[in-house]
């Protein structure tokens, strides 16, 4: 569902408005708008709360049975789960973990596209 005459316009003053206001702030925006996106990876989420969850474990371990070294290592782990969990990637997710695609759009649509070809897909077949 395409914008009207009259909110394309709205959002070109907008635009406009914003260059001449803040052109720093609207040239960071241009190159996200052109740049890989980058995301947070579920893969990466799981992953780092099982390491992070597993470091906490071996940190209390060290901590109860008064080994500091087992403690420190256990802190470590428990850091570097927190870390790969919040890590973010410029790899586009993949579409095979997608339902319910009608398989004619190939390309990588942003997240607003995607809903709108789906709702529009959903009228056309009602």
């Amino acid at each position: 569902m395409g914008l009207s005459d009259r909110e394309q316009e709205v959002f070109a003053e907008i635009e406009s408005q914003l260059i001449s206001d803040d052109p720093k702030f609207a040239s960071q925006m241009q190159m996200n708008a052109q740049g890989p996106l980058r995301r947070f990876s579920t893969r990466n989420i799981v992953l780092g709360v099982l390491t992070a969850t597993i470091g906490i474990v071996v940190l209390l371990t060290g901590v109860t049975i008064d080994a500091i070294w087992l403690g420190i290592v256990g802190f470590i782990v428990m850091g570097g789960g927190i870390y790969l969990a919040t890590k973010r990637t410029t790899k586009p997710p993949s579409k095979s973990g997608r339902r319910g695609g009608s398989g004619s759009s190939k390309s990588n649509h942003g997240f607003m596209e995607g809903l709108e070809s789906r709702w529009d897909e959903r009228r056309r077949q009602q």
